[in-house]
């Protein structure tokens, strides 16, 4: 017997990194310098890998499938990241950011494209 993740769990898990994600990206804007900041980031970088690897692919359509495991490249995206953040190469401690833009606009495309393709096959 094949047991499945509740969806509603994935989806907090998935809200939660993301947030965390946010929040330790957002806080230096602001001028809040801490140490911890980096393992938030990571601690929400892996919640969000986890919850994309969880989460089943909303329909059999191959594109549909494509585009979710591009979510999950988003987030592998997320956690090289935040492996920069932990590196003592400067020059790898300035690219975190590069790594988290890319990721996001890796993961906005596919899921605006996942939702698009789901109205599309509902009319």
């Amino acid at each position: 017997m094949k047991r499945s993740i509740n969806p509603k769990l994935i989806n907090a898990a998935l809200c939660t990194g993301m947030l965390l994600l946010m929040g330790a990206a957002a806080l230096p804007i602001f001028g809040i310098k801490w140490e911890g900041l980096r393992y938030i980031f990571a601690a929400g970088a892996l919640i969000t890998l986890i919850a994309q690897i969880a989460t089943p692919s909303p329909s059999g359509e191959l594109r549909v499938r494509r585009l979710t495991r591009m979510n999950v490249w988003s987030a592998i995206i997320y956690c090289v990241s935040a492996v920069c953040l932990f590196t003592t190469s400067p020059d790898m401690q300035k690219s975190w950011v590069a790594f988290l833009l890319a990721g996001a606009v890796l993961q906005i495309y596919a899921t605006l494209m996942i939702s698009h393709l789901i109205e599309k096959k509902k009319q």
